[in-house]
């Protein structure tokens, strides 16, 4: 597979990402730091009734375990989980190397970096095919980055990420700015599988090595298989940074604050929010038991849920 670079490589890294919308560097994540996370996760799994946003269906669900041994659904902000700060500390550690910001630095040619969401798959969930320019992304927009971490090497068989180059040259399926609640996802979704259909794109496949990060385009169209093999995880983390000088598309810009490496930062939480979100973690329980387990989710991202392009 091509668009695989060394860290040391930033023109070719720059040049690539411009013209496929991706781009992919090896060996970026020290073992060490994969290995804290693994032994973070374990942590995390032993946690009692504990609930959390999922990326997946958009909706509270609850930390369980399948018969794998996997968490079954992905985790919405991973480094903001209360009451789990080694897990939290994990994620950041990763996600805030200095690698990464040189990385961004190169892509964007900014110098700091804000995390606006992150996410974190144990096991592949099969996302629907989107560009993130719908969801989120800088304004002016066109210069959001995101990054997906690989912390294992991925197997075919375990629901790969996947990316259609070059798409993020092709037609651009805008949110609408009087719908920003996403009440016309299943129509964007749509819009999205009839543009592939059109334009006969091929999802490529991206069975990154461990330790490795995949870069991608806004504009470029990207998901992820569904899983083939409940044997086979696809532990990962995603992250979406906004270069400085930058607002975020139809909201506004909280204020930041520095991580450990200065050029990443976080936004900023008051002692007030840091209550509430503990607060709203309770909450969380009693919503879970009383919604109606088979309503579907008005964003929902499990590409089993629609009638979705073939691998």
């Amino acid at each position: 597979m091509s668009g695989y670079f060394l860290k040391n490589q930033a023109t070719a890294i720059k040049a690539y990402y411009d013209e496929y919308g991706y781009v992919i560097i090896q060996d970026a994540i020290p073992i060490e730091k994969i290995a804290a996370f693994h032994n973070a996760y374990e942590i995390l799994k032993k946690s009692q009734n504990y609930y959390f946003l999922s990326q997946d269906t958009n909706q509270i669900e609850k930390l369980e375990i399948n018969s794998q041994g996997f968490i079954e659904h992905s985790i919405l902000n991973p480094i903001d989980l209360v009451f789990q700060n080694t897990f939290n500390q994990a994620a950041l550690d990763i996600i805030t190397l200095s690698q990464v910001s040189q990385l961004l630095t190169t892509l964007s040619d900014r110098q700091q970096h804000i995390i606006w969401q992150t996410m974190f798959f144990d096991k592949s969930t099969g996302t629907v095919a989107h560009q993130d320019h719908y969801y989120l992304d800088s304004d002016p927009p066109g210069n959001l980055i995101a990054c997906w971490f690989a912390l294992e090497d991925i197997h075919a068989d375990a629901g790969a990420f996947f990316v259609i180059p070059k798409s993020h040259k092709g037609k651009l399926i805008t949110q609408n700015a009087n719908n920003n609640n996403f009440s016309n996802h299943e129509e964007y979704v749509s819009k999205i599988q009839t543009l592939i259909k059109q334009e006969n794109y091929q999802p490529q496949p991206m069975l990154l090595k461990k330790g490795s990060i995949l870069c991608w385009h806004p504009y470029l169209i990207h998901g992820a298989f569904p899983n083939q093999n409940p044997e086979y995880s696809r532990k990962s983390l995603t992250a979406h940074f906004l270069p400085e000088g930058y607002g975020r598309l139809g909201k506004n810009l909280p204020t930041q604050i520095s991580s450990d490496n200065p050029d990443i930062l976080v936004w900023k939480k008051t002692i007030i929010e840091h209550i509430k979100a503990s607060v709203r973690h309770f909450r969380f329980q009693v919503i879970y038991h009383l919604r109606n387990k088979q309503k579907r989710a008005k964003m929902e991202m499990r590409s089993s849920k629609y009638e979705e392009v073939a691998n």
